[in-house]
């Protein structure tokens, strides 16, 4: 949700956190749809079980004045233990319910298009 509104086409990435490289890629290229819905899965090779986070990157901001120009903001949630399995296909959903977007707002912004 952004300011009461669904976020539609927010771009989605499912990730691992590696202690030793680079994070692992799971899923990417996963956007919301107009009602701001979404599912995402993915699946990395690796040994122990990965400590998975979802990203969803955003062009919501409480003030609307704070967007500079193509940048967006990003909200980072960790998924519960209990919801990553190995394999490729999960085996049960997690409903996160209604994520507010602008209610949370740092100064840092990414993925800016040139």
């Amino acid at each position: 949700m952004c300011r009461g509104k669904p976020e539609a086409f927010a771009e989605l990435q499912l990730l691992t956190w590696r202690h030793f490289s680079e994070n692992g890629i799971m899923a990417e290229g996963i956007h919301t749809d107009e009602y701001g819905r979404f599912d995402i899965y993915g699946y990395i090779d690796q040994y122990f079980r990965p400590a998975g986070r979802l990203w969803i990157w955003h062009e919501c901001f409480k003030d609307v004045q704070a967007q500079r120009g193509q940048c967006k903001n990003w909200k980072e949630f960790n998924i519960p233990g209990e919801f990553v399995n190995r394999g490729k296909l999960p085996r049960i959903v997690w409903n996160m319910g209604s994520i507010h977007l602008d209610a949370e707002q740092g100064d840092y912004l990414d993925k800016c298009k040139k």
